[in-house]
């Protein structure tokens, strides 16, 4: 038989039959080589022990159940996660007590969809609030409802600006519980009928803006200004943040990635609304955008916080546990973060 040799020394999980699998939702493996009589894996492994931005089956474009994001959670070496579905608590009490079974922290949160600016979609991370409160229990079919109406408009503005067909109902039928807009955007860009469309080209599978597609087109096609833009009457930006800090919460700016780079003027409309921290380190920012994002946070009395926007398969290059390398500090961020919670 054999051996397995690692080229480098680093805690690990393990491998065993269902390596391959596991090794992508974790980042555990990168390569493997034969040399001989050995097999070396090389590579870098997951070095961080907490991921404050996760999602579940309950967010509808997450693919695992709680459950299996804290088992994921286990293999990668986390002791600290927080589950954060879209607009949704659904899971909480399973993720928690999941948590506790395999020893890991489960701070609850919620990933708010909100409007800053009034026409500028933005996502809001609170966390260690008093999720059951009625606010929070009604938001999940609120948002739900300004959702479904988006979506049907979408549709109609895509058919009109591309002049395509989109098969509607039968993608509601086949997405189910999940959320349309990915299944949409991968027969959109599949489509032979659409293959003349030079614009869908960086979206189709090995473009340079295809991982992930949906979300790519989605952030650079559909925002405010452009004729795919839809307005959806969300909850405020800072009546968001007031709602989490009244059931005990804090509030942090989620992925702030390139609005917010180099603007201090909304980061300050941010902070104005009542922010308590950045997610300056997350799985969307170069290393200028963390290195910017962190330095604004401390120099305004900020938290920072790290998240990876782990979600499965509809995000496949995503991690859990990944949001950059060589983060300084990593422990005492963690620790400021957990202290805010206590107070």
């Amino acid at each position: 038989m054999r051996k397995m040799v690692f080229a480098r020394a680093a805690p690990v999980c393990w491998l065993n039959k269902t390596t391959r699998q596991d090794a992508h939702e974790t980042g555990i493996l990168f390569l493997l080589r034969e040399e001989g009589e050995q097999i070396i894996m090389s590579g870098v492994m997951n070095m961080n022990d907490f991921d404050l931005h996760l999602h579940s089956c309950y967010s509808k474009d997450g693919e695992h159940t709680p459950s299996r994001l804290i088992e994921i959670a286990r293999q990668s070496g986390l002791s600290l996660v927080a589950l954060s579905d879209h607009d949704c608590m659904r899971g909480i009490d399973e993720m928690r007590k999941a948590g506790e079974h395999a020893g890991i922290q489960v701070i609850p949160a919620i990933e708010f969809t909100t409007l800053f600016d009034q026409e500028r979609e933005c996502h809001l991370l609170g966390y260690g609030f008093d999720y059951r409160q009625p606010y929070f229990t009604a938001l999940p079919e609120r948002i739900q409802k300004l959702m479904d109406d988006a979506f049907h408009q979408r549709v109609c503005k895509l058919e009109a600006h591309y002049h395509i067909r989109i098969d509607e109902r039968q993608i509601l039928q086949d997405a189910g519980d999940e959320n349309p807009w990915f299944l949409m955007c991968e027969r959109m860009f599949a489509d032979p009928a659409n293959a003349h469309i030079r614009e869908f080209d960086a979206y189709r599978k090995g473009g340079a803006r295809s991982d992930p597609a949906p979300v790519n087109f989605f952030w650079d096609k559909c925002q405010a200004g452009s004729p795919l833009y839809v307005h959806v009457d969300y909850p405020s930006f800072a009546s968001t943040v007031e709602q989490i800090h009244a059931a005990g919460g804090i509030a942090v700016l989620a992925h702030p990635f390139q609005t917010f780079y180099e603007r201090e003027d909304l980061l300050q409309k941010a902070i104005d609304a009542g922010i308590d921290g950045i997610e300056a380190f997350s799985n969307y920012h170069e290393e200028r955008h963390n290195r910017y994002y962190a330095e604004f946070a401390a120099d305004h009395g900020l938290l920072i916080t790290c998240g990876s926007d782990f979600h499965g398969k509809h995000k496949p290059s995503i991690r859990m546990g990944e949001y950059g390398d060589d983060i300084p500090d990593a422990q005492e961020i963690r620790e400021r973060f957990l202290a805010a919670l206590k107070r």
